[in-house]
């Protein structure tokens, strides 16, 4: 039984990084940057009025209430035509370049038109107020992006404004997902007393999704060794295979005998973190091979430590983890499992307090709970417990900064 920490080391170290491929800017969102992002011109491309006003010489200003003769206007999207001398002042737009001369802009709410060639300056101004000087964002040449950027809609932006119609990224890996169980239905139809619907196909699915995945569905395979290693074959065409269940150690948990048959060299098969600790990683051919507990709650939690982290790093990311925060506690909470706990909590700012409030959990099989949790509470296998008003580390869940649905 491996560390958390040895364990995301291992995974990491067996997990290449796939090719790049050009996309369409509108086809960029979510994926990572292969190349780093070089600005083809300064930004602002030249001094760019921040207000809408009178491009002025500062020092005319300087005894204001001053009148200044009108010798022009300039828009957005023009080039001035005039030239701002002593005792002037060009109108100016939001937007527009700075005509040569001026070394201020006077916001038109300080200013009162005399008439269509004169206007009073009602207030001074400093040299270079409301004006973005060229280059003042970015040099031509600079690097805007770095390489293993996520592409956010603020990306997007940049990647237009520099000319990026199309874009180097990473591809996306290929995941193929098998759940094995004789218990396990699908989610359109009715369980039987002793059967369960297909919880963790659709959630593991999606956290593969979100983290840049395209998702291959192996179905439920029966609790039967022909079959599961059937599935298995099928599924390792792929850069990362996820089979969820059956890698325990009961009599019907069959999944390591099955990709022992298909020559997978398996790395650790357990982890001193709970929930999760039957996790089973190796390398089968060219792809990477996570055996996820049957849990629900389990699967999530140990593909949010593990196999995202692997799914990033493919697609060469740079930020693999979720992020973690010290938090104070609103309620005590005990580990005696003797490994890496992870407990559901809901966290939120209090004042100027990042404070967790722990989640009443029926355990590894509680959805509901692991649902309204907005990040996980987190004790090192040494520490048994951390009472009310105490400090500990929290993993940050991607629904963070969202409305958790959560009543109360």
């Amino acid at each position: 039984m491996v560390s958390v920490e040895q364990a995301l080391e291992i995974v990491l170290r067996e997990t290449p990084a796939l090719a790049a491929e050009d996309v369409a800017l509108a086809d960029a969102l979510g994926r990572v940057l292969a190349r780093p992002v070089i600005a083809d011109r300064d930004l602002p491309p030249f001094d760019r009025a921040a207000m809408d006003g009178y491009a002025v010489r500062a020092a005319d200003a300087q005894q204001a209430p001053v009148a200044l003769d009108v010798v022009g206007e300039v828009r957005a999207g023009e080039w001035p035509a005039s030239v701002v001398g002593p005792g002037q002042a060009v109108r100016i737009m939001t937007g527009a370049p700075v005509p040569k001369g001026a070394t201020a802009v006077q916001q038109v709410e300080k200013t009162r038109p005399l008439d269509e060639f004169r206007v009073t300056i009602l207030a001074a101004v400093a040299e270079g107020q409301n004006v973005a000087p060229r280059g003042s964002e970015i040099r031509a040449g600079e690097v805007v992006l770095a390489r293993g950027r996520v592409v956010d809609p603020a990306a997007i932006g940049v990647l237009a404004t520099t000319g990026h119609a199309r874009v180097s990224v990473a591809q996306r890996p290929v995941v193929t997902l098998l759940v094995t169980g004789d218990e396990i239905v699908d989610v359109a139809q009715a369980p039987g007393p002793s059967q369960i619907r297909n919880s963790n196909g659709p959630a593991v699915a999606a956290q593969a999704h979100l983290a840049g995945a395209r998702v291959e569905l192996l179905g439920v395979a029966p609790d039967r060794q022909d079959a599961i290693v059937e599935a298995l074959r099928r599924g390792l065409a792929a850069d990362v295979l996820i089979v969820s269940g059956g890698v325990s150690a009961g009599d019907y948990d069959l999944v390591e005998p099955a990709l022992a048959e298909l020559g997978a060299t398996l790395l650790f098969t357990k982890v001193k973190v709970k929930p999760g600790a039957p996790l089973v990683f190796g390398r089968c051919g060219r792809a990477l091979v996570f055996g996820l507990p049957g849990n629900p709650v389990s699967a999530q939690v140990t593909f949010d430590l593990f196999v995202r982290p692997a799914l990033l790093k493919l697609q060469g990311a740079s930020v693999l983890s979720r992020p973690q925060l010290q938090v104070e506690l609103a309620a005590s909470v005990r580990n005696r499992s003797g490994r890496k706990s992870h407990m559901p909590a809901r966290v939120r700012f209090e004042g100027d307090r990042l404070v967790a409030r722990p989640l009443r959990s029926a355990g590894s099989g509680d959805l509901v709970a692991h649902a309204r949790a907005n990040a996980l509470v987190v004790l090192e296998a040494e520490r048994e417990e951390a009472a009310e008003g105490e400090t500990a580390e929290a993993v940050l869940l991607g629904r963070f900064l969202e409305d958790d649905g959560a009543p109360g």
